[in-house]
């Protein structure tokens, strides 16, 4: 029995699905968290197949070379039977400051979060201090990323835990560049975002992965589908974004099989 089918009848599975991501998962100034398209496909999904029982697990995606690490991590901890990964164009546009620990060993940074919290809220308020010390080694400032680098990070983390595990993976790439941002990075372009989701619908076709192609969702619609002055979400967009979402998802959980039961349980 297919999951679309799944309504009214007496069965009950298992879903779980793994959002990884940033802020936009998340929730910030004009959209808190219940809004954002995460939060509203998770609730669609549970819509759809009320006959299931899902668990969502949000990680957030703090730079492209540290995806492999944290995304094995994560399908060894949370065993997703999904994962979408949330590519945005911000790691090619802008200097990114990371954790190398988040990036290498997120493993850690899971069982001694509080630890790492005290290291960063130190690093922020005593940084010139710390600013010599070995502890000051644990973060590096990474460069704009370069499209081919950027693929390379996607390509190799996407190809090693399709090997890994069972998980069905779904890429999202950028949404659509706001012309009335007055946001300025060291590179900054509608070229720019066109060339960065041009690559995740690269990486998808090439290894067989579903791509959600946001900026094409938001392509027929005007500058309501953005906050002010700036490429993040309107609770707006995250309406439409979350509708693209959970159809993509919905897809993924009817081609789990019958009974559809997480493979872990």
């Amino acid at each position: 029995m297919a999951a679309t089918n799944l309504r009214g009848t007496n069965h009950v599975g298992s879903v779980r699905v793994l959002f990884l991501g940033q802020c936009l998962q998340y929730g910030y100034a004009n959209v808190n968290r219940t809004a954002t398209f995460a939060e509203l496909a998770a609730s669609m999904l549970r819509v759809r197949f009320p006959r299931l029982s899902f668990n969502f697990d949000f990680k957030y995606l703090y730079h492209p070379s540290g995806l492999k690490a944290i995304l094995k991590h994560r399908l060894h901890v949370s065993r997703p039977d999904i994962a979408l990964i949330n590519l945005p164009a911000m790691y090619a546009a802008r200097s990114w400051r990371v954790n190398l620990v988040y990036e290498i060993a997120p493993e850690v940074v899971d069982t001694a979060r509080s630890f790492m919290q005290v290291v960063e809220g130190k690093l922020r308020g005593d940084n010139q201090r710390l600013q010599t010390t070995m502890i000051d080694r644990l973060f590096r400032v990474r460069q704009p990323i370069t499209i081919d680098e950027y693929e390379r990070l996607v390509e190799y983390a996407v190809e090693t835990c399709k090997k890994a595990s069972p998980c069905r993976l779904v890429l999202m790439g950028p949404g659509r560049f706001n012309e009335d941002t007055i946001e300025d990075y060291q590179v900054h372009s509608p070229e720019l975002w066109e060339s960065v989701n041009q690559m995740v619908l690269r990486v998808g076709k090439r290894l067989g992965v579903p791509v959600i192609n946001a900026q094409e969702a938001l392509s027929e619609f005007g500058g309501e589908v953005f906050t002010a002055s700036n490429h993040r979400w309107s609770a707006y967009g995250h309406e439409i974004i979350a509708r693209e979402v959970e159809s993509v998802l919905a897809g993924q959980i009817s081609d789990l099989g019958s009974p559809i039961v997480s493979r872990y349980v």
